[in-house]
């Protein structure tokens, strides 16, 4: 953050009483100079005073602007040679402990001490060890990221869509996506600066070029930050998934909203159900409703009804209609549910669904199996244009019969 003019013109007031101060400006900052001579500095509105005797006898407790050093372990398990540690502290430099069991710190107060280890030769002997770890580290996380992504394609070549329509919300199809895009661009581009920041430091070492110190460490600081941020972001959201991911509902789709009215016992006249009115002349004792909305599929409806039948037993239809966002999708997922069961219980043993003569239909499909209780299941698939419809009907009226009645729930 560069200094204020307002900072520049609160510090020359207060040195007003002082003769011969003036101030020029220098990348954003300002130096001050008394009678001609440097005594300090403006740099991030901080009024910085050069540290000569004169002025570290009249200001012993004020905090110094010290410069720090990172030196590289030469090996895995470095320890100091006394020596080394006495020469450096007679070049102005003391010794502040270890960081991530790679670096030595070192410290110095004296702005007029010379730098460690100028000379390129002996900067590469001590960045050998480094580059190991470094080489080591990027492979791993090259690895680790190649696992990712071939984890997130194999997810997206083996995702099923009834499932995903079924258990999934707005969240999971926006978020999601972006989450494993992000974490994997945030690793790839970690994992390709580390590459080239490996390469670039050994190859100016070999060429005998002395390194040069960052001087917008605060411009890479911010990076960094706004790196992390992001990934906090993404992690967060991820967070926001797999807690919304718990909740269920007796259907089996989650994030469903209950659209049936409790008062009257019905659903919304859009909703899109098989009636046992219709098919078996019956009313049913039991009814629930559910509506849902996703980008891939505007509009879902799930609907289960049992009703008891005379020299029957119980009758059941359960109901799941979805308009899908294009009629692409729409046969994808008819390929799934015709594999099994409609998608009812496609956890048991395969029950394909063969297809059934229909005019006005893209396509009908039917499958026949008998239950515990010696009553026939049928379950059967529509399509036409965007919009499916998969019904689980146990009762004695034939679905094949009925397709007149089943293709007036798909609008034209």
């Amino acid at each position: 953050m560069a200094s204020t003019q307002e900072y520049r013109d609160y510090i020359l007031d207060q040195l007003t009483g002082l003769e011969g101060i003036s101030c020029r400006a220098m990348m954003g900052e300002y130096l001050l100079y008394c009678q001609g001579k440097l005594v300090g500095g403006i740099y991030d509105n901080r009024l910085l005073v050069k540290p000569t005797a004169s002025a570290v006898r009249l200001l012993p407790d004020a905090p110094r602007e010290s410069r720090f050093r990172l030196q590289p372990f030469r090996r895995r398990k470095e320890a100091l040679d006394p020596e080394r540690v006495a020469a450096y502290r007679s070049m102005g430099w003391r010794l502040v402990g270890k960081l991530g069991g790679v670096f030595w710190v070192w410290r110095c107060d004296d702005p007029d001490a010379p730098e460690l280890d100028t000379d390129p030769v002996v900067q590469g002997e001590g960045y050998r060890y480094l580059k190991r770890r470094m080489i080591f580290r990027t492979v791993a996380c090259g690895l680790v990221w190649l696992a990712l992504l071939g984890l997130l394609v194999f997810t997206v070549l083996n995702l099923s869509l009834r499932t995903l329509l079924r258990q999934g919300s707005w969240l999971t199809l926006t978020a999601a996506p972006l989450v494993a895009v992000s974490l994997l661009a945030v690793l790839g581009v970690q994992l390709w600066l580390d590459a080239r920041n490996t390469w670039r430091l050994w190859r100016t070492l070999s060429a005998g070029v002395p390194l040069e110190r960052p001087k917008l460490y605060r411009r890479q600081l911010r990076l960094g930050q706004l790196v992390y941020a992001a990934t906090l972001v993404v992690y967060t959201l991820n967070l926001m998934i797999s807690f919304q991911n718990m909740g269920g509902s007796p259907s089996g789709w989650n994030h469903a909203e209950d659209i049936l009215d409790r008062q009257t016992g019905q659903a919304p006249a859009e909703t899109v159900a098989v009636s046992l009115a219709e098919l078996d002349n019956v009313e049913p004792s039991w009814f629930s409703a559910e509506r849902k909305s996703l980008p891939i599929a505007p509009e879902m409806y799930d609907s289960r009804q049992y009703a008891p039948l005379p020299e029957y037993g119980q009758v059941r239809a359960e109901t799941a209609y979805y308009r899908m966002l294009t009629e692409g999708l729409a046969r994808a997922l008819t390929a799934e549910l015709t594999e099994n069961r409609a998608g009812f219980y496609d956890n048991l043993p395969a029950i394909p669904l063969e297809p059934v003569e229909a005019p006005d239909l893209d396509g009908f499909w039917w499958a026949e199996e008998m239950n515990g209780a010696g009553n026939a299941d049928q379950f059967a698939v529509l399509r036409r244009g965007a919009q499916v419809l998969a019904l689980w009907y146990s009762g004695p009226t034939d679905l094949r019969t009925e397709t007149g009645y089943l293709t007036a729930l798909l609008d034209p």
